[in-house]
């Protein structure tokens, strides 16, 4: 399985309030690559697919969520 299809398959199995986020995450590491923009260095890439991994394990919360227990 080739790595955009294995990323297709994580996002096929979110979620719907999972998805959202993910979508806001994927934007950003578009933008990010921005040929004008810096390249990501391996610990950067490391940690997103840490994030992913998280995402795609269910270990997230909404973000309103998180906010009310920090009282934010």
């Amino acid at each position: 399985m080739t790595t955009r299809e294995e990323l297709h398959q994580l996002v096929d199995e979110l979620p719907e309030d999972q998805a959202e986020l993910a979508r806001g995450w994927l934007q950003d590491l578009r933008d990010a690559a921005d040929e004008d923009g810096p390249p990501l260095d391996s610990e950067a890439l490391a940690s997103l697919d840490r994030g992913l991994a998280d995402l795609a394990a269910g270990r997230v919360k909404p973000l309103a969520e998180y906010e009310r227990e920090r009282g934010l």
